[in-house]
C-alpha cells in the first residue's frame, strides 16, 4: 500500500528538480506582487499561474489549492520580519524594537495582509520569527508566560498602529492635506453646533481656528514615523518597569 502524502504543504518536499520549473518562493512572490498592485481579492490560482506563464493545472502540481497558496503568501510575509542572525541587536529592548519596526514595515508594504485568513499552522518563516522573538525576550528574566505576553503586547501595538495607518492612508490618499481641505468646513460646522457644556474637551481640541490645520496635524501625528517610535518607547518603558519589579 502506498504511503499517503502529508496533508500540510510544509511537510511535503518540493517537486523534484527535473519537474520543478518554479519554486514555492517564486509562487509566493508572484502572488504578493498581484496583491500589492490590485488587492488580495485579485489573487487566485488562475491569476498566479498566468503571471508565471504557466497553466493553472501546472500550478496545482506545486500548490494543491487556494489554502496552500495563502499559506505560502503568509509565510513569505513572515520572512520579512526575520532579523538576519548577524544583525540581531543585543538586549531585549533593542531586539523587540527591531522586530516591531520590521513588522510595521511589512504591514505597511502589504496593507492587504490583514485580510489573509489565518491557518492552524505556521510555515518555516513564521516558526523562525517566533523563535527569534522568544530568544530575545528570554533575556528579560521573566517566566515563560510573561515572556509570551510581552511578545503579544508588542505585536498588538504594531498591528494596531499599522491597521490605523493603512485605514487613514486609504481614506486620505497620499495627501492628507487634501482630505483636510475637503472635510474642514463640515467639521467646523459640526463642532460649532455642539453645546459647550457637554463637549468641552472636543471643542477645546479643535479650538476656534481653522479645523483644517488640526486635521493636518492629526493625520501627520497618526501616521508619522515619530508617532510609531513614541508609542513603541512607551510600550517598552512599561515592559522595563515590569522587569524591574520582578528583580
Amino acid at each position: 500500500m502506498a504511503t499517503p502524502e502529508p496533508p500540510s504543504i510544509w511537510l511535503r518536499p518540493e517537486p523534484g528538480a527535473r519537474r520543478a520549473a518554479y519554486t514555492r518562493e517564486q509562487i509566493a512572490q508572484t502572488a504578493i506582487e498581484i496583491a500589492d498592485a490590485e488587492g488580495f481579492g485579485a489573487v487566485s490560482m488562475r491569476r498566479v499561474a498566468a503571471e508565471l506563464g504557466a497553466g493553472t493545472m501546472t500550478l496545482y502540481h506545486y500548490v494543491r489549492n487556494k489554502d496552500e497558496l495563502i499559506a505560502l503568501i503568509d509565510d513569505a510575509i513572515m520572512g520579512e520580519l526575520i532579523i538576519p542572525e548577524d544583525e540581531i541587536p543585543e538586549g531585549w529592548r533593542d531586539g523587540l524594537a527591531e522586530i516591531a519596526r520590521r513588522t510595521r514595515d511589512a504591514f505597511l508594504r502589504h496593507p492587504w495582509s490583514f485580510e489573509i485568513p489565518q491557518g492552524e499552522e505556521g510555515g518555516p518563516n513564521g516558526t523562525k520569527h517566533f523563535e527569534q522573538s522568544l530568544a530575545i525576550v528570554a533575556g528579560t528574566g521573566l517566566d515563560r508566560m510573561e515572556q509570551l505576553e510581552i511578545v503579544a503586547l508588542v505585536d498588538d501595538y504594531v498591528f494596531g498602529f499599522a491597521l490605523r495607518t493603512n485605514t487613514v492612508r486609504a481614506s486620505a490618499g497620499p495627501d492628507p492635506a487634501a482630505l483636510a481641505d475637503e472635510w474642514g468646513g463640515a467639521i467646523r460646522a459640526r463642532i460649532d453646533s455642539l453645546p459647550d457644556d457637554e463637549f468641552p474637551h472636543l471643542k477645546a481640541f479643535f479650538g476656534a481656528g481653522d479645523p483644517r490645520d488640526v486635521l493636518v496635524e492629526l493625520f501627520e501625528n497618526v501616521i508619522g514615523e515619530t508617532r510609531f517610535e513614541r508609542g513603541l518607547e512607551l510600550v517598552l518603558d512599561g515592559i522595563e518597569r515590569r522587569i524591574e519589579r520582578a528583580q
